[in-house]
């Protein structure tokens, strides 16, 4: 039988057993609370700490030992502690411990450990001040190795700075906005260059960016993106802004649409890229072509400089531009063109003298380089011509010499704004091949006016050598009426002392005199016409005229040559636009080489046909003239030698009266070339223009 003793040491033996069972079951728990509190600082990078102030005494979790590099063996102390610090932060560091430990405040900070392998770590370090039973401070706090995060926040920073350096140098700003709204939710640095808006005002509303649409573009802008939101669709659309101060940018703007899960549509993500500077290049590519296909073309200096302004102030966005032409002689400029400066300022301008202090061109053109000026009202240049430019709201005017390939003043290009600026350098570039081609244009025309010189002298002497063959058939047709004026005047003298009744032939006489006299009259002038040296003169012509004179000044030659001319001309010729002296000279020459050609054939067959008639070329109304002999001809292979200078088929020939006569017949707008005869012979012809006019 038990007794109450046995029981009692029963229950004793039971509780022991289950008080030592929860003492270890608590120990079991303790540790594994403790090893997972280990694993989540060691996954976390988080130390723990505590601190007393009072005696030194540090207590680190095994986390903070392998931050901060120590073996767990070693006493952890704030000297201890500071040596890990890099050498730049431990002086800080140290003062913000000694501060907190007199003041009893918590503290927090970021700084870097300079590890034993010359690493950097960066920790941040939380504590907070409290006090025990006793009174005693302590410190109980946490360390979070930050390196990594601090890393990636780096490497995010410089992403970021990476793309906006991309986008600065791309000219690309970046967006997002909502469709609700149509509120921005983000807009790059770059995009707000672009745009011209001030992000520290915070993002524009939509209207606010929907103004600096340029007011031709914002319908299709507006069209396109209304499009994308009904289709969900991506987009992209070219487009221009137009800037507070006036400045016009090309824009291309690419969108792709977000949608959320249910497949709305929430917002668009995009790009804005400044294209200006392409445009511009494309545009004054065009430009340049254009302009060169005029100067080609032969168009008018004033057209091609017109042209040429026209286009900078397309490219460059609120300027005016101007061309001065220097006159040499009086070292005056001359209005060249200006389309967009206010004709009263161009005309007040138009003459002056150029000199050291004469605004920005006078003073371009004497210096024979650029002259900048930014501001007119306060730049000493323009003290003589500050009312004038202010007076038509121009305020900056940059000016650049038009120099020749020899380094020779020509004149100077110069652009205008209405408010202070000073040429950026792709602003720099544009002045330099705007210039370049102004000179271009100005030196083809100086060229092209010598060149017109050189062959009106060249056709002075042509006209004069060929007048040398003529002299026999000229002084035959002078003597000609001569004498029958000698004859009807001797006829006279012996009528006269016969008394009245002989006054009826007198008077025939007389009149056959005054007809002689304007016969040798009219042969001298035509003379005197092909010898005179005269510029070129256009009129409207009837060739009908030119061949009568032409006809009337070899009919001597002819005849002593036996060759018979004769003229098949339709009984209406339109008129033609010609220099006289310059057309009567090209039809001599042909009717003095077909004669020639024939000078070996039979005198029979010496047959000399001058033909006009009226031909429809490319559509173009024209009236052609032939000459057509019955001689020798030539050989298919002198077909193209005929017209080239110093060529000649005659054996006393210089070989310049063809090549002459072409570049006379070209500077009409006309042709000239050979054809050779079915027969014998061959036949030259030339065409010119027909002015729209028919002459009987």
């Amino acid at each position: 039988m038990t007794t109450k003793a046995d029981e009692d040491e029963l229950l004793r033996s039971v509780a022991l057993q289950n008080a030592s069972s929860i003492r270890i079951a608590r120990q079991r728990a303790e540790r594994r609370s403790e090893a997972y509190l280990a694993e989540a600082q060691r996954l976390s990078h988080t130390g723990s700490f505590g601190w007393k102030p009072s005696n030194g005494e540090i207590i680190w979790s095994k986390e903070t030992f392998r931050i901060f590099q120590y073996d767990r063996t070693t006493k952890p102390t704030v000297e201890l502690a500071l040596q890990r610090f890099h050498p730049e932060d431990a002086p800080l560091v140290k003062q913000t411990i000694e501060r907190a430990s007199q003041d009893g405040k918590d503290f927090d900070f970021e700084h870097r450990l300079l590890m034993p392998d010359g690493s950097v770590k960066h920790v941040h370090i939380v504590a907070h001040a409290e006090r025990g039973e006793s009174g005693e401070l302590e410190f109980v706090g946490a360390v979070m190795d930050t390196t990594e995060s601090n890393q990636a926040e780096q490497a995010l920073r410089r992403s970021e700075s990476n793309l906006a350096e991309a986008q600065r140098l791309t000219h690309t700003g970046s967006w997002i906005w909502r469709v609700a709204g149509r509120e921005a939710v983000h807009l790059s640095e770059e995009w707000y260059r672009i745009y011209g808006f001030d992000p520290e005002e915070g993002m524009p509303a939509w209207e606010e960016r929907l103004q600096r649409v340029h007011p031709e573009d914002r319908a299709n802008w507006q069209g396109t993106i209304d499009r994308a939101i009904g289709e969900k669709s991506d987009y992209q659309v070219e487009f221009r802004i137009l800037l507070p101060d006036g400045t016009v940018k090309y824009i291309h703007t690419v969108g792709h649409p977000v949608l959320n899960a249910s497949g709305d549509l929430v917002e668009f993500i995009g790009s804005a890229t400044d294209i200006t500077g392409r445009k511009r290049a494309e545009m004054l590519l065009a430009g340049e072509k254009r302009l060169l296909e005029m100067i080609a073309r032969g168009d008018s200096r004033a057209l091609v400089l017109d042209s040429l302004c026209r286009l900078v102030e397309e490219l460059a966005s609120g300027g005016l531009s101007s061309i001065l032409l220097l006159d040499p002689k009086a070292n005056r400029l001359r209005h060249g063109a200006a389309p967009g400066l206010p004709i009263k300022y161009t005309e007040a301008i138009d003459g002056i003298v150029i000199g050291p202090c004469v605004g920005s061109c006078g003073t371009a053109a004497y210096r024979a380089e650029p002259v900048i000026v930014s501001d007119i009202a306060t730049d000493p240049l323009w003290a003589n011509f500050r009312d004038l430019a202010l007076g038509h709201g121009l305020r900056a005017c940059w000016s650049t010499p038009i120099l020749s390939s020899a380094g020779k003043v020509l004149g100077t290009f110069a652009i205008y704004y209405r408010e202070p600026r000073s040429p950026t350098p792709q602003e720099h570039n544009l002045i330099e091949q705007i210039t370049h081609l102004a000179s271009i244009a100005v030196e083809r025309e100086q060229a092209e006016e010598a060149l017109r010189q050189a062959q009106a002298d060249l056709a002075h002497v042509s006209r004069v050598t060929t007048m040398g063959e003529l002299t026999a058939s000229i002084a035959h047709e002078v003597n000609q009426p001569l004498t029958a004026v000698v004859n009807n005047a001797n006829a006279c003298l012996d009528l006269l002392p016969k008394g009245a009744p002989h006054l009826e032939e007198v008077r025939d006489a007389l009149t056959e005199i005054v007809d002689d006299a304007d016969r040798a009259s009219a042969v001298i002038a035509r003379v005197r016409q092909l010898a005179r040296k005269a510029p070129f003169e256009r009129t409207h012509l009837n060739l009908r005229d030119v061949i009568t004179d032409v006809c009337a000044l070899a009919r001597y030659e002819s005849a002593s040559r036996r060759v018979t001319i004769r003229t098949e001309l339709k009984e209406e010729l339109p008129l033609v636009s010609g220099d006289r002296v310059q057309l009567h000279q090209v039809l001599l020459n042909l009717v003095v080489n077909g004669m020639d050609a024939m000078n070996t054939v039979e005198e029979s067959k010496r047959v000399l046909i001058i033909c006009g008639r009226r031909e429809i070329r490319d559509g173009a109304p024209e009236v052609w003239l032939s000459v057509q002999d019955s001689g020798t001809g030539f050989k298919p292979e002198e077909m193209d030698l005929l017209f080239e200078a110093f060529y000649s088929t005659k054996p006393q020939g210089m070989g310049m009266g063809l090549a002459i006569s072409r570049s006379i017949i070209e500077a009409h707008g006309g042709r000239l070339w050979a054809e050779p005869n079915q027969g014998p012979g061959a036949t030259f012809l030339f065409s010119l223009p027909d002015v729209g006019h028919a002459a009987s």
